[in-house]
């Protein structure tokens, strides 16, 4: 049941893409944005459209869903786009 619960609740947190959008007025921020992003990319991976082989879909803003990389290159776009 509690599991049921917080998958409910994680899936509501990656059906909302506001986090995607703020604005980093401080260090603070900027850490929850990753730790956003840490959430986002486990549960792109739970989904197999986005995987083919060792590789994720990369979803940032360039990429588009378009692309499949190495799973530490999708993350640091992420970050950096």
């Amino acid at each position: 049941m509690l599991s049921s619960i917080l998958y409910i609740g994680f899936k509501q947190v990656m059906d909302d893409h506001s986090w995607m959008y703020r604005v980093f007025l401080d260090e603070l921020c900027k850490m929850d944005y990753c730790n956003e992003i840490e959430g986002f990319i486990n549960h792109a991976l739970s989904n197999l459209r986005n995987i083919s082989g060792c590789d994720i879909r990369c979803s940032c803003k360039r990429c588009k869903n378009k692309k499949f990389l190495d799973l530490d290159v999708g993350t640091m776009h992420l970050l950096q786009k």
